[in-house]
């Protein structure tokens, strides 16, 4: 049986299923956050209880679409990623809980599943139940139907929760928000992210037209990172880099995963870029400081590189 697991400032350690604990960052257990399959009991504690009831009783799901609606959720399936820290989250959950009450939809049918935002589990859960899912934003709400996955609701409905899902379930023409999200998905299904060979340039102009923010594919780069998919993440954020050249910060966020994958030359030349770019002196502090420790970083990388050939040679 799994419990939802509550994070809590004595113990540093998160309770998951089967009983057995894993450890957890202190940024999340200062947060203290949900993490994992949970239930509406798990809502009802504190402190989450204070936003989610304030917004389950503030929304008045329309009653005309609902109606449509709990006539066509046979069958189907909702499974929610939700970030108990996220401010979206303690909006549109509690609305759409609200909706699932108004048509009685099955409580077995429903599955909530609480997500991280610390670096190291960026929207990830203890037991791994996003694995698959992509999980960029939250919340995300997937509707399937007999297990498969019809469409999502990501972030924030596209009109309303209800009119957005009587426009799923009846296999309307829908578009999620994040459609980006949909496409970068496919490539890394098909790993065009972790192939060399694919061109940069060529993944921008595909997924140009989707992307409606700088932020946008950051985010998703982020999640990536934070799952150990450097190279994927690295390849992310050179695309968009490419859909936003003149800006300083997106190839500030490249470098960051550059050095991580230790690829200091490649980091220190998009650093330099980056300055030249910045028109914020405020930021242009931050720039210098992490290209002054990518270029020691550099130095030690080089000289580890020239002690190595000088053991080969003798």
């Amino acid at each position: 049986m799994k419990y939802p697991a509550l994070v809590l400032a004595l113990s540093l350690q998160l309770l998951t299923s089967g009983g057995t604990l894993a450890p957890v960052d202190a940024t999340e257990v200062k947060k203290r956050a949900l993490l994992g399959v949970c239930t509406r009991d798990s809502l009802q504690q504190e402190p989450y209880s204070k936003w989610f009831n304030k917004n389950y009783e503030a929304y008045t799901p329309n009653s005309e679409v609902t109606a449509q609606l709990g006539a066509a959720t046979e069958n189907l399936q909702i499974k929610v990623f939700f970030g108990s820290w996220c401010s979206d989250s303690k909006r549109e959950l509690p609305r759409l809980l609200k909706v699932l009450d108004a048509i009685s939809f099955p409580s077995e049918n429903l599955s909530l599943i609480a997500v991280s935002n610390v670096d190291s589990m960026k929207r990830q859960s203890p037991d791994g139940e996003e694995l698959g899912q992509e999980i960029f934003r939250v919340p995300v709400i997937i509707v399937q139907q007999d297990g498969v996955e019809i469409s999502r609701i990501v972030e924030h409905p596209v009109l309303s929760l209800e009119r957005d899902l009587l426009a799923i379930v009846s296999h309307q023409d829908y578009t999620p928000n994040y459609a980006s999200y949909v496409l970068l998905s496919q490539w890394l299904t098909a790993g065009l992210l972790s192939d060399e060979n694919v061109s940069t340039r060529g993944l921008a102009k595909q997924i140009d037209r989707l992307v409606s923010s700088e932020g946008e594919l950051n985010t998703a780069g982020e999640v990536l990172r934070g799952r150990g998919q450097l190279q994927e993440a690295v390849k992310v954020y050179e695309v968009n880099v490419a859909l936003f050249p003149k800006s300083a910060r997106r190839r500030q966020a490249l470098a960051k995963v550059l050095q991580e994958a230790e690829d200091y030359a490649y980091a220190e030349r998009t650093l330099k870029r980056a300055a030249q770019l910045n028109d914020n002196p405020d930021k242009l502090k931050d720039i210098l400081e992490l290209l002054e420790e990518v270029q020691e970083q550099l130095r030690e990388q080089e000289a580890a590189s020239e002690a190595a050939r000088s053991d080969d040679e003798t």
